[in-house]
């Protein structure tokens, strides 16, 4: 174990919040996985109140909005304002997947780690 490491966690051990060097690093990285996992939760239930729906419902619509955009029957107006609605969705699409994609690898960190 480097010194930098030991060091930083010397001080949990002469306070006898910890047993070992081992245990405090254990338990320590089990919270912040946990706390990562946490986060990106929240972010994915923001998304869900926001819109109304899961990621897999949110992609259909945003396709479907993506099609309107292509509908001659709209004015310049109402495609400006619509093309508009559909970037700032894209940008929540593309930061809700990273979400999920990266949930799903914290998941399985935890998995790893806490087995």
């Amino acid at each position: 174990m480097s010194a930098t490491i030991s060091t930083a966690i010397e001080p949990l051990i002469e306070r006898r919040i910890f047993d070992t060097e081992e245990e405090a690093i254990r338990v320590i990285l089990q919270a912040y996985i946990l706390q990562q996992i946490g986060n990106l939760r929240r972010q994915m239930d923001r998304f869900e109140q926001k819109y109304g729906m899961r990621f897999q419902q949110f992609a259909e619509y945003l396709h479907e909005r993506s099609v309107l955009l292509g509908n001659s029957g709209l004015s310049a107006e109402q495609r400006r304002t619509l093309n508009q609605a559909v970037m700032q969705e894209e940008d929540d699409w593309l930061d809700w997947k990273a979400a999920q994609e990266m949930l799903g690898s914290w998941l399985g960190i935890r998995q790893e780690v806490m087995a």
